[in-house]
């Protein structure tokens, strides 16, 4: 029944001559912190692997490919704050915690880690318009989030492009490589890249983006020392089949964890979680969603 009158609402909003705009019913999330409202939860669909509550939608698609499952994850916002990131602790403590952990304590409607980055110490690191280290690695591309929730991607060397860089600087990994920028698949010598790991077959997460507020994100399963998963030439055939504008590649491996409706949805025979450092999530606009 509320997800009937909260269609219902908005099938209102956008009816002409009623002088409320949808961008006045729900105004923007703070940015950084916790994510204010709950998910709605009558928008998860029964199988868990889709949402939707008419400011967020979201689908996960499972396929298999090369011998591994490949989830394909369908993320459609309305505005940019949608987009969020966490930290398993305040910088620059380096105390991790499990991807379902950091999902519950942000209101994540959809959650999977992020770049790791506590790990190393290297970097331009920004999460929640907070710009936490400068410390440039030129083996590591940069990915920025933008205020209109839009990937940049800047291969290395980055510094002066930095500087250069025209808007605001949301969120900003150093984890790479650059795998997509406009369409263009990106050529580089993959022994000058940091935790690429690309002619070896394991777990992979990518983010991309088609158009704006609508991202894909790729995970496949896998595991190096059993040479199951995907090499980076293979995850790349899955990235042009679906013609995406950007990608980007994010930390993989034993870390690649896909957590919905507090569900751990990738590797089902294993439940086992890392502990990470940070977190990519989403959040609804809609206040008190959950209905507590």
């Amino acid at each position: 029944m509320r997800k009937l009158i909260i269609t219902l609402f908005l099938i209102l909003l956008i009816l002409p001559g009623n002088g409320v705009s949808e961008t006045a019913a729900y105004p923007s999330l703070p940015i950084g912190g916790s994510a204010p409202y709950a998910p709605v939860a009558e928008a998860y669909s029964d199988d868990g692997l889709s949402y939707d509550d008419g400011t967020l939608s979201i689908r996960i698609e499972i396929d298999f490919a090369f011998g591994v499952n490949i989830y394909y994850i369908y993320v459609q916002l309305t505005d940019p704050s949608q987009f969020r990131t966490a930290l398993a602790s305040p910088y620059p403590s380096k105390v991790p915690r499990n991807v379902k952990m950091q999902a519950e304590q942000n209101n994540a409607v959809l959650a999977l880690n992020g770049d790791y980055f506590i790990y190393h110490n290297e970097g331009y690191i920004v999460r929640g318009g907070k710009l936490l280290r400068d410390r440039p690695n030129y083996t590591r591309d940069l990915l920025i989030i933008d205020e209109n929730a839009d990937l940049k991607i800047i291969p290395t060397p980055y510094r002066y492009k930095i500087e250069a860089f025209q808007g605001e600087i949301r969120e900003a990994f150093s984890f790479g490589p650059a795998l997509i920028i406009d369409y263009e698949v990106q050529t580089f010598k993959y022994a000058e890249k940091v935790s690429c790991g690309y002619p070896t077959k394991d777990q992979r997460l990518v983010i991309c983006q088609f158009d704006s507020l609508s991202y894909l994100f790729v995970m496949t399963d896998g595991c190096d020392q059993d040479g199951e998963g995907l090499t980076g030439p293979e995850l790349m055939q899955l990235l042009v089949a679906k013609n995406v504008r950007h990608a980007y590649n994010l930390d993989g491996g034993n870390s690649c964890t896909l957590i919905m409706n507090g569900d751990k949805i990738n590797t089902p025979d294993n439940p086992k979680m890392r502990d990470v450092g940070d977190i990519i999530y989403f959040a609804t606009l809609i206040p008190d969603g959950s209905g507590q």
